[in-house]
């Protein structure tokens, strides 16, 4: 994998785990399994966040917040309820 490649794979991984925990939210989920999962998500966002926490992107600029919302629309935009 080359440098852009894995730079790209942990953008995606960074702006998906924040979707899939804003989504759990919004479900207000209560099966046991996704309420653990809720948690795992939790920790592993804090976990990310205080690594990326000091960088320039997440001090000066809404660079994840803008790509968060580019995914989020374009999922919006290509729903097809039949499937």
């Amino acid at each position: 994998m080359t440098p852009k490649n894995k730079s790209i794979k942990m953008h995606l991984f960074f702006c998906l785990m924040q979707l899939l925990l804003e989504c759990l939210d919004d479900l207000k989920v209560t099966n046991p399994r996704m309420i653990e999962l809720k948690s795992n998500l939790i920790e592993m966002c804090e976990l990310l966040n205080n690594d990326c926490k000091d960088t320039y992107t997440i001090q000066k600029t809404t660079y994840f917040q803008t790509l968060t919302n580019q995914i989020n629309t374009m999922m919006r935009k290509s729903f097809n309820p039949k499937m």
